[in-house]
C-alpha cells in the first residue's frame, strides 16, 4: 500500500491560479481600477523582488531551525503543502511559482488592495487585503500569521514604490525557493518533531 500524499493534477493547480490572474485582471478591468505609476523600472523593481525573495527565505529558514513551538506548527504546515506537491518537476515548480507570484500580486496588491485604497486610508486597506489574502491561504493558526505578516510587508511595499512588478518577482521568487526546497531539498528545514 502507497502511503504517500495524492497529488493534485497540474491541471487543478494551474486552473486555481489562472482563475485567480483572470480574477485580478477582470476586477481591473470591469471597475475601471487605476494602478499606481512605478517609481522603479521593470529591471530594477525584478532585481529588488528577487533580493527580497531571498531575504524573506532566509528569514523564514532561521524561523524553522530556530523557532521552537512556533517553527514546528509551520514545519506541520509544510507537511501538508509538500502533499500538494512532492513528484513535481522543476518546470512545474517553476510554472506554478510564476503564475502564483503573477496572479496572486495581481488579484490582492494590483487589484484589491488599489481599489480599497481609493475608500479607506492606506493602513487599512493593506490590513484588510492582508487578512483576506491569509484566509485564502489558511492551513493553521500559525501560516495564518505568517501570511498576514507576508502580505503586509507586500503591501507596504507595493504602496511605497508603485511597483507591481517588484511585488510579483518577489512572491513568485519566494514561492519558487520555497516549493524547490520543500520538493527537492526538503532536509535543509526537516525537523523530526514536525514529521517531516
Amino acid at each position: 500500500m502507497n502511503n504517500k500524499p495524492q497529488t493534485p493534477g497540474l491541471g487543478v493547480v494551474l486552473v486555481s491560479q489562472a482563475a485567480i490572474l483572470v480574477l485580478g485582471l477582470a476586477g481591473i478591468w470591469i471597475l475601471d481600477v487605476s494602478l499606481p505609476e512605478a517609481k522603479l523600472d521593470a529591471i530594477v523593481a525584478s532585481a529588488f523582488g528577487i533580493i527580497l525573495a531571498v531575504v524573506t527565505f532566509a528569514i523564514f529558514l532561521a524561523i524553522y531551525r530556530f523557532g521552537g513551538r512556533f517553527a514546528q506548527m509551520l514545519l506541520a504546515d509544510l507537511q501538508r503543502v509538500w502533499g500538494l506537491f512532492h513528484g513535481y518537476s522543476w518546470g512545474k515548480i517553476i510554472f506554478v511559482a510564476a503564475l502564483a507570484g503573477i496572479g496572486e500580486e495581481l488579484l490582492f496588491r494590483g487589484f484589491f488592495q488599489t481599489l480599497m485604497s481609493g475608500y479607506l486610508p492606506i493602513g487599512w486597506a493593506i490590513l484588510i487585503t492582508s487578512l483576506v489574502f491569509a484566509a485564502l491561504h489558511y492551513l493553521s493558526h500559525a501560516y495564518f500569521i505568517c501570511a498576514v505578516l507576508m502580505s503586509i510587508v507586500f503591501g507596504v511595499v507595493y504602496y511605497l514604490s508603485g511597483s507591481l512588478v517588484m511585488v510579483m518577482v518577489w512572491h513568485g521568487v519566494y514561492d519558487l525557493i520555497a516549493l524547490a526546497v520543500l520538493v527537492k531539498y526538503r532536509y535543509l528545514i526537516s525537523a523530526k518533531k514536525a514529521g517531516l
